[in-house]
């Protein structure tokens, strides 16, 4: 039988059919359907990083004042019903997901700045993902900004998650780019 392994991010895979982050990957069932139907790997829908943000603020509101309660703070930061998962449950589906198929399993981060997120990704590291991807998420419509400054911002970030974890990262980028290569 002919094969088809190929290499993605330092990984070998059986086939180079690597799912993209899309919200079928909130299921364990799809993922076991994805594996079975040739999958080489599958790439989790993304955690936002104002997610992480939102939820470390609300954590921090709420170690700062433990009398406070759900019903008056409910509406301090936007409604989670928007994402998907928590950051916890998010880190739970990566590990039940690496328990249930033997492909790899990349997770996917949508970032904008430098800080914020590079914690989630150590977290997302030590669940058990195979490899991050970054949806690095920077509409370029300041005029006074020039390509290089948008540019250096994307490899600064890259820059940082290079530097919180260990495991392989791809970098997903727009169509607006002016010099990639």
């Amino acid at each position: 039988m002919l094969s088809l392994e190929t290499t993605y991010l330092n990984m070998r895979l059986r086939s180079p059919l690597v799912v993209s982050a899309s919200p079928l990957s909130l299921n364990i069932e799809n993922i076991k359907r994805m594996e079975a139907a040739g999958a080489g790997a599958v790439v989790l829908f993304s955690l936002f990083e104002e997610q992480v943000r939102n939820e470390q603020r609300r954590h921090e509101y709420f170690e700062a004042h433990p009398k406070a309660t759900e019903a008056n703070a409910a509406t301090l930061y936007p409604e989670q019903q928007f994402y998907h998962l928590t950051v916890e449950e998010y880190l739970a589906h990566i590990r039940k997901a690496k328990e249930s198929v033997g492909i790899p399993i990349i997770a996917s981060l949508n970032a904008q700045s430098l800080g914020g997120w590079s914690e989630c990704a150590q977290q997302i590291e030590a669940a058990g993902a195979d490899a991050l991807e970054l949806n690095i998420y920077d509409w370029p419509t300041d005029m006074d900004r020039t390509a290089d400054q948008i540019e250096s911002n994307y490899l600064q970030i890259l820059k940082v998650a290079r530097e919180s974890v260990k495991i392989p990262l791809a970098v997903k980028l727009t169509p607006f780019f002016t010099n990639v290569g």
